[in-house]
């Protein structure tokens, strides 16, 4: 099921009580361990899918400026946030008519500039792509701005879902394996034929330098030990190998512009909130080196959309339709994101493995 035909009764279905002794405290920053902390928000609730019961308090850390859930959920518990989570899963939805020309002309764009073989693609989707920088933007993301390479490399993406990076990143010649706590994703994962293990990083324990690629998209804010999660996927990756990760943005303008009601924010499924520089320090901590921020993409109108919905009741899974004071404030906002990454919806960098 796609948002857009997530019904109204299920975005607002009631959940039952969060179990006895399913919370547990947090000692210290996750991110880097300081025990100095201010309240960011309290009384935060799930409107995103409502579905965790109870209400939630979010505390920013003074050391590193990330942000972090206090109490939370405990790992044996933290599945009940996710009941009615839908976005692993398999839309199924077809396309046609100026969708399918605009798919075409992407698949074109991956397929000559990365190696891809997408289907259905026109030729002409290299070259007309380029003249629209947002477009392509986007597309570079979709392939997480991989390197194109011959075939034998492998690549680990971390939180998989139902594997559509994965079949992708295939599709350019790598060697792929994916892991994901949710059966239902991984289910639909190996439906594509792919080798998709389930579980946390924790499953790949008797493997090391194994990779030439580990991606962590949207995966990180979501683990209770962002650290010893980093520190497996150091130890998987081959010397010189590259780890690329997108997470949102504490600092992002859209969280600046609504505070509590930042889509970024999603209680209680994100445990952990980044700033460009707790993340880096977080990685170079571990031992990452040449740690790049990725360029810009516009992502504006789809968090301020979903951000605004939460704040007036409204579904955030339905039509993207902004007001013209909201269209002014989305173009405001892509301008200074475009010339500061600092402002941007989501951290999207990569790091190197030192030795």
């Amino acid at each position: 099921m796609s948002a857009e035909q997530l019904p109204d009764e299920l975005v607002n279905q009631e959940s039952p009580s969060w179990p006895t002794g399913g919370l547990e405290e947090v000692n210290g920053c996750p991110v880097c361990g300081d025990l100095r902390r201010h309240i960011l928000y309290s009384g935060l609730r799930d409107q995103l899918f409502s579905c965790a019961p109870g209400e939630w308090m979010l505390h920013r850390c003074e050391a590193c400026g990330s942000a972090y859930l206090d109490p939370r959920p405990s790992p044996e518990t933290i599945h009940i946030a996710y009941k009615n989570y839908f976005t692993h899963l398999d839309s199924g939805i077809p396309i046609g008519g100026l969708n399918r020309l605009r798919k075409a002309l992407g698949n074109g764009y991956l397929n000559h500039c990365y190696g891809t073989h997408e289907y259905p693609a026109i030729a002409l989707g290299k070259w007309v792509t380029r003249l629209l920088p947002g477009r392509r933007a986007l597309l570079d993301a979709e392939m997480r701005h991989l390197p194109r390479v011959s075939e034998g490399r492998r690549l680990l993406d971390l939180g998989c879902g139902n594997g559509k990076f994965l079949t992708l990143a295939r599709s350019g010649g790598w060697d792929v394996l994916g892991v994901d706590p949710d059966p239902e994703a991984v289910v639909v994962a190996r439906s594509r034929g792919l080798d998709v293990r389930l579980g946390g990083v924790e499953v790949l324990n008797s493997m090391a330098d194994a990779f030439d690629m580990i991606t962590l998209s949207h995966m990180l804010e979501h683990v209770h030990d962002p650290h010893s999660v980093l520190r497996s996927c150091y130890r998987l990756l081959k010397r010189d190998a590259l780890i690329w990760i997108e997470t949102p943005n504490l600092e992002a303008l859209g969280h600046v512009r609504f505070g509590a009601h930042w889509r970024g924010l999603e209680p209680p499924r994100h445990l952990v909130l980044f700033t460009h520089s707790s993340l880096q320090q977080l990685l170079e901590s571990i031992g990452f080196v040449d740690i790049q921020i990725q360029p810009w993409r516009p992502l504006c109108a789809m968090t301020f959309f979903a951000s605004e919905a939460v704040v007036n009741g409204r579904n955030p899974w339905g039509h993207l339709k902004l007001t013209k004071q909201s269209r002014r404030e989305v173009a405001n906002a892509e301008r200074q994101a475009l010339h500061i990454s600092k402002f941007r919806e989501f951290i999207t960098i990569t790091a190197k493995k030192s030795i």
